[in-house]
């Protein structure tokens, strides 16, 4: 049993140049998803193979094709119907192979020194081992749960990392327009020191100002790529691919209203993977220590699910109270650039201050997108914590 479960991971590490996080291979490889062609229908597959990340595809694309994940799905195969009995022998057995193969060093033969400390490294292994096999509450229900609760994190990290994405991309809209404000004012400066109305440090001062908001951009772009980077390499896709990120949804606004939070924390805690496995594993455990001690675990986790929920419910109404303070300034905004516009128009505004008023506008539709995000961020949270992370 031991060695099939060496053997099953060996295997997931060696395919793992086309399974998901780290490294990654072109996603239409047929044979290196997770599942059976008949999984899903043609259009399906062709769906999650093709070259655009969707928001709505993450999950199943971390299960088809995250190396964790198809890792997991590899070593379950062992554990699948094993009660605890069955993987406390296994524990046992492996201890029994460790110490059918100790021999106790000869004093008089050379490195003796370095060969003790191996030999008593060994025996504190087994020793662990035999323990383990003793404390052993795990069965393959328990390991199911622990793979499912690892596969909806990684579901969570990947919407969480996109949203990240778009988030940074708007930001670098910001700072471009910012950059163009600064290039704008130095011709101005320019203009005043040609003309005598200005001096040189005032256009040293603007010259910096302009390098710094190009030295910003480059910093943001990097970040931008590397966020990219990692979530397509988490979803499959090989290093460097030509990987289009699709547009996110919107904030369920009319959900979130009608969240009862009172009702969704008791479904949470329903729903948490980690309650399920404390559960079950004290229903496996012997009166005894280890019985107290997931006894005390499974009332303080559940505590810890309870406010985790509640602390994601006041989070995302903080985040909607934001947003809805950034429409509120964008739309004062929209009047200002309007009435600008007709100044413009008039010729009764310098370019310059039209361009501060382009750039405040600028900066104002990037704050509702952000803001916007964020909720979608804190509405994502909720969501996975009255679904089974809670308190994870």
């Amino acid at each position: 049993m031991r060695q099939k479960r060496i053997s099953a991971v060996c295997l997931a590490l060696a395919m793992g140049t086309g399974l998901g996080a780290g490294t990654g291979t072109a996603l239409p490889l047929t044979a290196l998803a997770g599942s059976p062609e008949f999984a899903y229908t043609a259009e399906k597959w062709a769906s999650l193979r093709d070259d655009k990340l969707e928001f709505g595809e993450i999950a199943d694309l971390v299960h088809e094709y995250n190396n964790t994940v198809i890792q997991n799905q590899i070593e379950y195969k062992d554990y699948r119907d094993q009660d605890k009995d069955d993987i406390s022998d296994d524990y046992y057995e492996a201890a029994q192979d460790i110490l059918n193969n100790l021999d106790y060093p000869d004093p008089d033969e050379a490195g003796f020194a370095s060969r003790l400390s191996s030999y008593l490294s060994s025996k504190v292994q087994a020793d662990n081992l035999m323990e383990k096999g003793d404390d052993n509450v795990d069965d393959g229900e328990i390991k199911k749960l622990g793979y499912d609760k690892t596969e909806a994190g990684l579901v969570k990290s990947a919407q969480g990392q996109m949203i990240s994405y778009w988030k940074q991309v708007y930001s670098l809209d910001s700072l471009n327009a910012s950059k163009q404000q600064a290039e704008l004012s130095m011709q101005s400066v320019n203009t005043k020191l040609a003309a005598g109305m200005s001096v040189q440090s005032e256009l040293l001062t603007a010259r910096d100002a302009v390098d710094s908001a190009q030295a910003s951009i480059i910093s943001a772009q990097s970040g931008v790529d590397k966020t990219k980077e990692s979530l397509c390499l988490m979803l499959g896709w090989t290093y460097g691919a030509a990987v289009e990120i699709g547009p996110l949804p919107e904030p369920e606004l009319d959900r979130i209203a009608a969240i009862d939070p009172e009702a969704d924390v008791e479904r949470g805690l329903a729903n948490s993977y980690s309650l399920k496995i404390l559960q079950k594993q004290l229903a496996n455990a012997a009166y005894g220590s280890t019985r107290d001690k997931l006894e005390q675990s499974l009332k303080s986790q559940r505590e810890s699910a309870a406010n985790g929920i509640k602390n994601s419910y006041r989070n995302l109404l903080l985040a909607k109270d934001n947003y809805d303070q950034a429409l509120q300034a964008f739309a004062l905004e929209q009047d200002n650039m309007r009435a600008a516009e007709t100044k413009m128009a008039a010729g009764t505004i310098t370019p310059n201050a039209y361009q501060k008023q382009q750039t405040s506008y600028a900066v104002a539709e990037t704050s509702v997108k952000t803001k916007q995000l964020d909720l979608l961020n804190a509405q994502v949270d909720y969501d996975w914590a009255v679904n089974g992370l809670a308190g994870s």
